[in-house]
């Protein structure tokens, strides 16, 4: 999905927009839905939109119903693809004028919000990013993808959203100090030269100096960022740190920097599996090793994006991490015979008959996904209620909702439950309190765990009957809470 100036004649006076409309920076001029005005033809010239991915032609017979509706390309203009596409448009922006830029710091706070809302609304999606997308630069992706892995290990480990937010920005600005040798590194088909090592081993120091420069006085930020290539052993550089003098954020960094460009490549340097690349990192002693397993466990051996050859002779992709690191969920777009899927079957590698038995370049499978089928958004967006069976559990569990604003305590039933968020049930007072956007912590019970202090946003409110029904999404969740919310979700009858 690239970007492309409005064509003439597409901004019609009267007529609602398709698509939104943004500027060369990729601020926001005109929403998708807006009905245009006189006042807003002049904005709009020269202003730039997203077009969707083009998807596959199916035949009617083997086309499954829950990729019928088509309408439902228009509903994801917010989709995360749209939301990726748009972050590379702004980093390519901030990046063509880093010396000058005078609004770099909340150009650069939009960006981090950009990645914390693809992360958020589907991981398995963003981490994919990382092994199929290869349109823009390698200086614009490799720092996208940096980041992508940033904030989703820094979630996991329980960080706040504010030292989240400084990793991510630190993903994003490691490399302003070489950003056009970068490029050039990973076209040229011979290793850095003499003079090419001075520079890459100066970049984090000189990147440091730059973000100073732009007025950025965030410390975790700016370490991080003259901190990603420093080793546990004293190896690395500038500095030579060795072991806790090197911050925590570095090293997330450091891994997450090694591991995407390893599993990019360079063309003098072919790109690693994901599996090998995991395998060197985990044994390799500059690193430290706790990090290492815990990229791993979340990544994955098999992360998503990744082409596989199954048990029964199929190739698959997968699409989603499972429970265990090397049973993953994949869908099927190779069939035994050598027949292109159209519409291609979910697996379940942890089944004996779906067994991943090798590991398959994507250079070799000779085919382009279609992402939006596989990940379920545009024209190929699930149905809500097969998006519930399969995800949902529903319940009739007793919650309490706190508001830290107010010290205000509410009452609540959740009817409905996933690892991303829950339906809650609540009297019809609660409509003069609770608004579209509030943050509340939620806490309940389900089989024997508590699930205590979930962070999580009120996303619609819905009248029904004599109750409100309340739709939060889980915003900060500590890995035990998800962990016992995916363990009541797999339990076959639960007695909540």
């Amino acid at each position: 999905m690239k970007p492309r100036r409005v064509a003439s004649g597409e901004i019609v006076i009267g007529r609602p927009l398709s698509s939104s409309v943004y500027d060369e920076d990729g601020q926001l001029l005109l929403r998708r839905g807006y009905t245009i005005t006189a006042d807003d033809i002049p904005k709009s010239v020269g202003a730039i939109v997203f077009d969707h991915e083009p998807h596959e032609a199916t035949d009617a017979a083997e086309r499954d119903e829950e990729y019928s509706n088509a309408e439902a390309m228009l509903d994801q203009q917010d989709s995360p693809f749209e939301q990726i596409a748009l972050l590379q448009f702004r980093l390519a922006a901030i990046f063509k004028n880093i010396r000058t830029e005078k609004d770099f710091k909340s150009k650069a706070m939009v960006m981090a919000a950009l990645v914390e809302e693809i992360c958020k609304n589907d991981e398995d999606l963003a981490l994919g990013t990382i092994m199929l997308e290869h349109e823009a630069s390698y200086s614009i992706r490799h720092h996208m993808h940096s980041a992508i892995v940033c904030n989703i290990i820094a979630k996991k480990l329980g960080w706040s959203l504010r030292d989240r937010t400084s990793l991510t920005l630190a993903a994003l600005t490691m490399n302003i100090g070489m950003l056009e040798l970068q490029d050039v590194l990973h076209r040229q088909h011979e290793p850095p030269s003499d003079v090419q090592k001075a520079e890459v081993m100066s970049h984090p120091i000189v990147g440091e100096e730059m973000l100073a420069g732009l007025g950025i006085t965030d410390e975790l930020w700016r370490t991080t960022v003259l901190q990603h290539h420093e080793m546990l052993d004293g190896s690395g550089y500038p500095n030579n740190l060795r072991g806790t003098d090197i911050t925590p954020a570095a090293r997330i960094l450091s891994l997450s920097d090694i591991y995407c460009a390893r599993v990019s490549g360079r063309n003098y340097r072919p790109p690693l599996p994901p599996n090998i690349a995991m395998k060197e990192i985990f044994l390799n002693s500059k690193v430290d090793p706790d990090l290492g397993m815990l990229f791993i466990k979340h990544l994955g051996i098999f992360p998503p994006g990744t082409f596989v050859r199954l048990k029964n002779n199929e190739i698959a992709i997968v699409t989603q991490r499972g429970n265990k690191v090397n049973y993953p969920i994949v869908h099927t777009v190779i069939r035994s015979g050598g027949s292109v899927s159209l519409v291609p079957p979910r697996r379940d590698t942890s089944a004996s008959e779906y067994a991943i038995t090798a590991l398959i370049p994507a250079s070799k499978v000779g085919i382009e996904v279609n992402r939006y089928q596989l990940w379920g958004y545009g024209v190929f967006k699930r149905s809500k209620s097969l998006k519930r069976q399969e995800e949902r559990r529903y319940v009739n569990v007793p919650a309490k909702l706190l508001d830290m604003r107010t010290i205000t305590t509410m009452d609540a039933v959740i009817t409905n439950i996933n690892e991303g968020g829950c339906m809650l049930k609540m009297s019809p007072e609660a409509g003069g309190y609770l608004t579209v956007g509030m943050s509340l912590y939620v806490t309940f019970k389900i089989l024997a765990f508590i699930v205590e202090n979930v962070t999580a946003v009120v996303k619609n409110i819905q009248p029904k009957y004599d109750t409100l029904l309340i739709g939060m999404q889980f915003t900060e969740i500590s890995d035990t809470n998800r962990e016992n919310i995916r363990t009541f979700l797999k339990t076959p009858e639960s007695p909540a």
